[in-house]
């Protein structure tokens, strides 16, 4: 017979382990900060996903305890995965993208003469709908 506490005894994480991953979510929680202060350009999101990514996979396997249950570490890993793969190829067709600027924009229509541009008309006169109705 076997004794089923020991079958489920969990490894113990210390204090220490504790504090180390605490001072490392400060250092990168300052790195975070400091890097919302330069301009990276078009790596501007890529950089804070990434500092984002780290600090949470430090809370995940350290206070979380994924590091100790390998089926849920690895499909917590297997997702972050997926969501950068994903990210990165929104990111791929957005930095692919024509800038939009007022100058690229379609001018506005005209319905027919003498209708005003951009407000929505009334049909049978060519009136704007918030005008009163021509008598």
């Amino acid at each position: 017979m076997s004794n089923h506490a020991a079958d489920h005894a969990h490894e113990i994480t210390g204090p220490k382990t504790y504090s180390m991953i605490l001072l490392a979510l400060i250092v990168l929680t300052v790195i975070t900060v400091a890097a919302a202060r330069f301009d990276f350009g078009n790596m501007n999101t890529v950089v804070a996903i990434l500092i984002a990514s780290i600090k949470g996979s430090l809370v995940a396997l350290f206070f979380m305890h994924l590091r100790h249950d390998k089926f849920n570490a690895v499909v917590f890993v297997l997702g972050l995965f997926f969501l950068a793969v994903f990210l990165i190829w929104t990111l791929f067709d957005i930095s692919t993208r024509k800038t939009v600027l007022p100058s690229n924009l379609k001018q506005p229509v005209q319905a027919f003469p003498g209708a005003p541009l951009n407000k929505p008309i009334r049909p049978s006169t060519g009136q704007p709908l918030g005008a009163p109705p021509a008598q």
